[in-house]
């Protein structure tokens, strides 16, 4: 039996149903013939059958109902990946940011650090740094190399053993001082390591942590120099400022210098020179008048002085000559050509003033080797040319009987008065200017040897000096100013003169020590006032002893400071406290210029060198007012207050108490 079946396309599709798959057919030409899959079954004519189909894929259903979540999931996992990486690489940049940022911060502290070491080391000034207790915790090595001190040693110490100032500590002034928007340099003085006074100017800031005040830091320069340099500018020179001569510093050094080789066969002759006239022509025409007088008259003398000679101003009208001659005739000759000079009219403006001049003429080495001792004589002869009617010259002459005798009656009422006690005290007071508070006073000796006639110092103290004297009444005044200064208060001082006598014999520092002992005043209470020719003679031991008595603790203030004497060496040199201006440029200030500018040049010089400035000779209210505008710190003179006995000191000292 033979069965046919034709395959329709509704037969293909049941076909394709019954054998599970899809979509059977025939294919439609050779290349769909060819594909896969297929089925080839022959024919009687020949060409075979090719049946196409589509076959199952199971697979596809799975695939996506899993594809959405696994797109979604792949999303989110490219998202979160996108961010961590943004994320990383943000770090990453800012890391390299941060490294790059301390890499320039460690170099730039590194090159702050180099820079600081550098200019701490090239620079003049030294650094230093203290805690809140003045202790110093840091020295830089500058400091050996300015002071000479090493380091080490002084950590721990305490800043004002280093450093100080005569009136202050400088720990206090910088802790009262700290909140200051700008605070001042102050001066200061210190010590090198080979026992050299030196100036510094100290700068300071305070050091705060977490609001609170842990210390100080700053610098020291060393200004010695500098101070010298513009005081010797400013102040001191060896020449009189108005009138170009010498000064009187020049003057004891010619003298000092020439008396070392004068003989009897090359004297040499002192004039003391003096205008007869003077002083009525600043009273009536003015001091500018005065001024021309004393330029013109210094011209002239100039004119004929000769090598080797000196012609010196020592203030107001007194002047004096050295003169070489062979003879005494060759000295007149000289004198009646000064007189001749003299004499001839000076114009000043519409003035034509007519002058005369005496004179006082000594002889070295015949009448004296010592310059002191030839400017006394000379001034001795000096005043007998006045007495003779002046507008002449006088001789010193050893006949001169009247006055030597009165010199040994004074010298033997001088021992009488130290055997029965007759010398007594007053004291002037000194006040701080700035706050008008009494500070302290100055002993000056007083002595009454009838109901009514007093013996001025500057009659019996020379005469003392020159006989050996001195040191006897100068030990009975420390005794007694010390005992009557002993129940004055703290801080309140006296204040004694010393005679340069006494600096040159032995026992100094151990008489004012033993006065302090027996007295019970505190070494800080006592002030001795010395003048600057002390230190001519034999400076090295005028050294020793004032570094004797500043052991002892007593303060050191240079005497009639302006006179001509000082020398910017010295104040360097010698360990004084303070100075005290001479009472000569008070007569003329403020009103001259020229005072004026003295006085505020020698404030300047003690403020440059760290010492206290007292001012005598206050008369006026004006003056008080001016030396204040100036910033001078102490003062006395009889507009403050005359000197007075104890009694009555102790009185207006209680009364001030009260007061305040």
């Amino acid at each position: 039996m033979v069965f046919i079946n034709i395959f329709t396309p509704d037969k293909l599709l049941a076909l394709g149903s019954a054998l599970n798959v899809q979509h059977p057919r025939i294919a439609s030409d050779l290349s769909d013939a060819l594909i896969e899959p297929r089925m080839v079954e022959p024919t009687l004519s020949g060409e075979p059958l090719v049946i196409r189909w589509q076959p199952r894929q199971p697979g596809m259903g799975l695939i996506w109902l899993v594809m959405p979540l696994l797109l979604f999931t792949a999303l989110a996992i490219a998202l979160v990946t996108r961010r961590v990486i943004r994320h990383a690489l943000h770090n990453a940049v800012i890391s390299d940011r941060r490294f790059e940022m301390l890499v320039i911060s460690q170099r730039e502290l590194a090159n702050s650090e180099e820079r600081f070491r550098d200019l701490a080391e090239a620079a003049s000034d030294w650094i230093w740094e203290i805690d809140d207790q003045g202790r110093l915790c840091y020295l830089s090595s500058r400091f050996t190399r300015v002071t000479g001190h090493d380091v080490k040693p002084w950590l721990g110490r305490h800043l004002d053993q280093l450093l100080s100032h005569p009136s202050h500590s400088l720990v206090a002034s910088l802790i009262r001082q700290c909140d200051d928007v700008q605070q001042t340099p102050q001066r200061c003085q210190f010590l090198s390591a080979s026992g050299e006074r030196r100036i510094g100017q100290l700068a300071a800031k305070a050091i705060v942590r977490n609001g609170l005040r842990v210390g100080f830091r700053g610098t020291v320069s060393d200004v010695t120099h500098e101070v010298d340099a513009e005081a010797r500018i400013q102040f001191l020179s060896r020449h009189d400022m108005l009138t170009g001569l010498a000064n009187r510093m020049q003057l004891q050094e010619f003298l000092t210098g020439h008396l070392e080789s004068v003989t009897e066969e090359e004297p040499i002759y002192v004039i003391s020179f003096d205008l007869d006239q003077f002083k009525p022509i600043n009273d009536t025409w003015g001091h500018t008048v005065g001024d021309v007088v004393l330029n013109q008259t210094s011209q002239r003398l100039q004119n004929l002085i000769g090598p080797g000679e000196l012609a010196a101003r020592l203030g107001g009208d007194e002047f004096i000559l050295i003169l070489r001659a062979s003879s005494r005739a060759a000295v007149e000759y000289r004198c009646r050509a000064l007189q001749r000079a003299v004499h001839q009219p000076i114009i000043s403006g519409s003035h034509q003033l007519n002058l005369t001049a005496s004179m006082g003429i000594v002889c070295a080495p015949q009448d004296a080797a010592q310059p002191e001792a030839l400017l006394r004589l000379a001034d001795i002869a000096l005043g007998q040319a006045r007495s003779d009617g002046r507008d002449r010259w006088v001789w010193y002459s050893t006949d001169m009987a009247s006055h030597l005798q009165s010199k040994r009656d004074m010298v033997q009422a001088i021992e009488d008065a130290l055997r029965t006690d007759a010398f007594t005290l007053h004291y002037q007071p000194r006040y701080q200017l700035q706050s008008r508070q009494l500070a302290g006073a100055e002993a000056l000796i007083r002595w009454q040897n009838s109901d009514d006639q007093w013996i001025t110092p500057d009659r019996f103290i020379p005469l003392a000096e020159e006989n050996g004297l001195i040191a006897a009444i100068s030990d009975w005044v420390l005794m007694r100013a010390c005992h009557d200064a002993r129940d004055w208060g703290e801080p309140r001082y006296v204040s004694v003169n010393i005679s340069p006598v006494e600096f040159r014999h032995p026992g100094l520092v151990e008489r004012v020590a033993h006065a302090l002992a027996q007295s019970g005043l505190p070494a800080t209470r006592l002030e001795l006032e010395i003048t600057e020719n002390v230190t001519f003679e034999d400076p090295d031991r005028a050294l020793e002893i004032m570094q004797g008595l500043r052991a002892l603790g007593v303060r050191l203030t240079v005497d009639d400071f302006g006179t001509g004497y000082a020398a910017l060496g010295y104040l360097k040199t010698f360990p004084f406290n303070g100075l005290k201006i001479d009472r000569s440029w008070m007569k003329e200030f403020p009103e001259s210029k020229q005072a004026q500018s003295v006085v505020a040049g020698i404030v300047g010089l003690a403020r440059a060198f760290a010492l206290t400035i007292t001012a005598e000779g206050i008369e006026t209210e004006a003056q008080l007012n001016e030396l204040k505008a100036l910033s001078c710190e102490e003062g006395q003179g009889y507009f403050l207050g005359r000197p007075m006995p104890l009694s009555t000191f102790n009185a207006r000292l209680h009364q001030e108490q009260n007061q305040a």
